[in-house]
């Protein structure tokens, strides 16, 4: 019995602090939380916009200047060198995981098979070479 009063009471005080709380407006609500700041002036406005602007028209040609450079001079070049197959790339292959027997990049094709390279082997991907 002495539960359901507690109950009774903690419920009704709930429903006095919600209806206290529905007779603020959320300026008020959020005011000694996120105090408003004064309005800035049109001159203020327009000297961060100026500035702004000076950025974005500083920006804009660098930006496209060093996309140009990396696109000509930039492009790397890909070899066909075998890569050792490192053995963090065998984290998928444990036992009992649900991906099961997949690996990540074990398979790919510059990815060397076995490593040392066997006797003879140049080191580099053909075309015929497939794992």
């Amino acid at each position: 019995m002495q539960c359901i009063r507690q109950a009774a009471r903690l419920l009704a005080k709930n429903a006095n602090s919600a209806r206290n709380m529905t007779t603020k407006t959320a300026e008020e609500y959020w005011a000694p939380v996120f105090p408003k700041l004064p309005k800035p002036s049109p001159e203020q406005t327009s000297h961060s916009v100026r500035k702004e602007m000076i950025g974005f028209l500083l920006l804009g040609p660098i930006g496209g200047g060093l996309m140009v450079y990396d696109f000509i001079y930039g492009l790397e070049e890909h070899s066909d060198d075998l890569i050792p197959p490192y053995p963090w790339l065998r984290i998928r292959r444990v036992p009992g995981m649900p991906w099961g027997e997949d690996a990540l990049f074990e398979y790919h094709r510059y990815v060397a098979s076995e490593w040392p390279l066997p006797e003879g082997h140049d080191g580099k991907v053909h075309a015929h070479d497939h794992h």
